[in-house]
């Protein structure tokens, strides 16, 4: 419980989420630095086991919280520069809540196959069978791909021109860019540093359902934003928990939250044209 809490109740920003709803403009500046100092503080009182978590998800919630700061003071620069820059500048400041998340598990020193950092086996069996027929992860993470890019693109083509489509294509190395930062800190944060550090307190099941509830709810301002956005980033993380879990590294679960990352920035940036 106290796992749960500590990760789904505390640092997926979700007390923030809901004074800002309550009306509390300034709960996502607030809040965040006072959780952390909760976090770490019962790291030194709970028992040991723990510590590695509460530490792994202080130094998150700190770089989060940083970002969020830092982009306030520039938010006026910010908007006079192209939707695509902006986009870069965003995803890639997590470089930060990514380095200090790093230098934590340093201190612990968790296995590599605890935290499935290698590119594992892109031909891993899902465990389903269709008709007798072994179904494995090129076939699942293919249709996913598709589904993701084509579903993403498919909510903003009614706002698409001419002007729009020349400017994402223009800008495709900067948001590129972007992805690549962000499928890596985000996978990183989410999944394979909690797994590192909340494996050995629980089973495989509620691995899976914890970070996936944790992606879920910390994309409540997301794209899309809301319930939505937290049934539907909960339901990828799903499928990308799943996608460590069988492979046993990151060749999937990164390719897929990069492909999803290019269709939102594509989209973002070709509908704003």
């Amino acid at each position: 419980m106290s796992v749960w809490l500590a990760v789904v109740g505390l640092a997926s920003g979700l007390p923030a989420s809901l004074a800002a709803a309550l009306g509390w403009e300034d709960a996502g500046l607030v809040l965040p630095p006072i959780i952390a100092v909760l976090l770490v503080t019962s790291a030194v009182f709970l028992h040991r086991a723990v510590r590695p978590l509460l530490l792994v998800l202080t130094a998150s919630v700190s770089g989060l919280w940083l970002i969020t700061v830092a982009l306030e003071l520039a938010e006026p620069l910010l908007l006079g520069w192209p939707t695509a820059a902006r986009v870069l500048a965003v995803n890639g400041a997590k470089v930060l809540p990514l380095t200090l998340t790093a230098l934590v598990l340093v201190r612990y020193r968790p296995g590599r196959h605890e935290m499935a950092l290698r590119l594992g086996q892109w031909r891993a069996d899902s465990g389903l069978r269709v008709a007798g027929y072994r179904i494995d992860w090129r076939l699942i993470g293919t249709t996913v791909g598709l589904v993701v890019c084509c579903g993403t693109i498919a909510t903003g083509v009614e706002e698409f021109d001419v002007a729009g489509l020349s400017e994402a294509l223009s800008w495709l190395p900067v948001y590129t860019a972007a992805a690549v930062v962000n499928a890596t800190a985000e996978e990183f944060l989410f999944r394979h540093a909690i797994n590192a550090v909340a494996g050995p307190l629980m089973g495989r099941t509620a691995l899976i359902a914890l970070t996936s509830a944790y992606f879920g709810i910390t994309h409540i301002n997301g794209t899309p934003s809301g319930l939505a956005g937290i049934l539907l980033s909960g339901a990828f993380g799903v499928v990308l928990a799943l996608a460590i879990d069988h492979t046993r590294g990151f060749c999937w679960n990164w390719t897929l939250h990069f492909i999803a990352d290019m269709a939102i920035f594509f989209t973002l940036i070709a509908a704003s044209g």
